[in-house]
């Protein structure tokens, strides 16, 4: 389904290292590639955008919600995209760009969301403080995650399936069983609104991102905080580790995606080219890529090959 709606693609003011700049519409949810790597979705003000890595164009809308897209995430199997607004989860045909279903439970935005490494399960995180295990055969809830005090940023499932992460505007992330959507243990550290969790490739640790200016990475089994990275002096809303887990990639207020490597903390590199903070940050599967999607109306995807 090809669209142009309100789309202006222009490629006059790429920076150095990107390959594309796509879009023209407030961006403050997450991008998402699609497990083959030929597709990023881009949550907006007025639908979700498909578009082809490859070319820069545009593939089709996602349109159907009333209120903002927040949140989305495509299935493993590459079929089916989930898309989260307001009180509301809508799941699409990826091929057809034609809606297939709505579960609806949470009470507010839905700000994040993760499908199980198998695709059976959809988790979703709510800015009602709730976490939901949503069973994609049956379109029912089969559980929820009760525990935040605040609007849950964040969530993401350890590799194997077997723990979910979440992070909140309470200041702490929680571990979770997947199997029961009980609590396991918190993450206690950050001073401020924890805005992105994610778990490294190998499921041995997970990083989160703060809105206190630190990048924090925890032992995923125990819980125990193995270092903090202090030395951005802004907002954190977004990160993430590359593929083969040596780097991560973190996005903040001051418009700068920095690739960090993960074991020290180094700044490997540092990607300019918006002009508004990056709320976003998603590689490809193959590594070669990272999106950013930015406050300034942009997403930029960069070459990491070359």
């Amino acid at each position: 389904m090809n669209t142009d709606i309100g789309q202006d693609t222009s490629q006059s003011d790429i920076p150095e290292g990107a390959k594309f700049r796509l879009g023209k519409s407030s961006i403050i949810g997450n991008v998402a590639f699609s497990p083959d790597g030929t597709r990023l979705a881009v949550a907006g003000d007025i639908g979700t955008w498909i578009y082809d890595t490859h070319s820069g164009e545009e593939v089709s809308l996602l349109a159907g919600h009333t209120e903002y897209v927040w949140s989305v995430a495509y299935a493993p199997d590459g079929e089916t995209v989930a898309t989260g607004s307001y009180e509301e989860i809508w799941l699409w045909d990826s091929e057809t760009g034609h809606p297939k279903t709505t579960l609806k439970e949470h009470r507010d935005y839905v700000r994040s969301l993760a499908f199980s490494p198998d695709g059976s399960t959809l988790a979703s995180g709510g800015a009602d403080n709730i976490g939901i295990l949503w069973d994609i055969a049956t379109e029912q809830p089969k559980a929820t995650l009760k525990g935040h005090l605040g609007s849950i940023r964040s969530i993401a499932y350890s590799p194997d399936g077997s723990t979910i992460a979440s992070a909140s505007s309470d200041e702490m992330g929680i571990l979770w069983h997947a199997a029961t959507g009980q609590s396991k243990t918190s993450l206690k550290g950050h001073t401020h609104v924890v805005n992105s969790v994610a778990f490294s490739p190998d499921g041995s640790t997970i990083v989160t991102g703060s809105s206190d200016g630190t990048v924090r990475l925890w032992d995923a089994f125990t819980a125990r905080r193995k270092s903090t990275l202090t030395e951005h002096k802004f907002y954190i809303w977004s990160v993430t580790y590359s593929p083969d887990g040596s780097t991560i990639a973190i996005g903040g207020r001051d418009g700068a995606v920095r690739l960090v490597d993960a074991l020290t903390g180094k700044v490997k590199n540092e990607l300019k080219g918006h002009i508004g903070s990056v709320r976003s940050v998603a590689y490809s599967p193959n590594g070669d890529t990272i999106a950013s999607g930015s406050e300034d109306h942009s997403v930029l995807l960069w070459d990491l090959a070359s």
